[in-house]
């Protein structure tokens, strides 16, 4: 369980560095809703962390049981899915039949997801891990609908959708790798866990730089 503090740690601190950068720029008085809802998704990524870490670091179970560092990724793609469902997507798509297209390959998303989970649902995991890592899976796979959507959909004025397919992109590859992270735990492959933490550090460390570069083109 060593290895699984040291990688949950690295995982809490490019975390944290992201949702700090974030905060101090977006979670201030009239700041855009959707950069404050993203960092506030990092937010979640980091406390989630910490409460794995400590249990841990206390002797604590993370594996085979649910515990409630899981809502910690489950509330970061449930702010990521709020930031763009609603108003950011009805700007670029009205639900006419030119748009149907990029609803159904959107699906892939939510497609990649549920492949991924299959790997946990035949796994030799206990069942109550096996439902943790579902209700975490159809959170990820809500947000990857609309990250797959927006990285491929035509632009409207303003460059709302172009300007976020950096962040989408990132945010949709840290949904799989969250799917990875689960599996390889679930059927506990040690080398394949650690490169996916690593993947995981990057990625959480930058998004919110790369959001933040994309809300500014919002503002020229």
């Amino acid at each position: 369980m060593d290895i699984l503090i040291w990688l949950n740690l690295a995982a809490f601190i490019f975390a944290g560095a992201g949702f700090i950068f974030g905060a101090s720029k977006h979670l201030k008085p009239h700041k855009p809703l959707y950069a404050s809802m993203i960092t506030l998704g990092i937010g979640c990524v980091m406390i989630g962390r910490a409460y794995t870490i400590t249990r841990l670091i206390t002797g604590l179970a993370v594996t085979g049981v649910f515990h409630v560092g899981m809502l910690g990724t489950v509330g970061a793609f449930a702010f990521f899915f709020s930031a763009n469902f609603g108003q950011i997507d009805s700007l670029v798509d009205d639900g006419s039949r030119e748009y149907r297209k990029y609803r159904i390959i959107a699906l892939a998303g939510v497609l990649i997801i549920a492949a991924l989970y299959m790997l946990i649902l035949f796994s030799s995991a206990p069942i109550a891990e096996k439902i943790s890592y579902g209700v975490t899976a159809l959170a990820i796979a809500a947000a990857s609908y609309f990250h797959v959507k927006h990285l491929l959909i035509p632009d409207v004025d303003y460059g709302v959708v172009s300007c976020q397919r950096g962040y989408n992109l990132l945010a949709l590859i840290y949904g799989i790798l969250c799917m990875l992270e689960m599996s390889m735990t679930a059927n506990y492959n040690a080398v394949i866990l650690i490169i996916v933490f690593v993947l995981e550090c990057i990625v959480s460390g930058i998004m919110i730089p790369v959001m933040d570069k994309g809300v500014q083109k919002w503002s020229r």
